[in-house]
């Protein structure tokens, strides 16, 4: 959530991050408020997952050099000796 008003934010987040938990539908992490130094806004970040959703995802980053990942359902070539 990301507002320019700081207090207007909050309290958006005040109602529906309860309503979220209390739903049974997600899980809801906890909240972390980053002030947006440009405007003076602020920004609100939670992980929100499915309920008894346990699929975790993760990005490394990519190094210089190394093999690209293959896309699902297509092979590499062979190489030929």
């Amino acid at each position: 959530m990301l507002r320019e008003g700081g207090k207007r934010i909050r309290d958006v987040a005040e109602r529906l991050l309860p309503l979220m938990r209390a739903s049974g539908l997600f899980g809801v992490g906890d909240e972390t408020e980053l002030p947006n130094l440009r405007d003076g806004g602020l920004r609100i970040v939670v992980e929100v997952t499915a309920a008894g959703s346990t699929t975790r995802v993760t990005a490394e980053p990519q190094v210089p050099g190394a093999a690209r990942p293959v896309p699902h359902g297509r092979r590499r070539p062979r190489l030929t000796p």
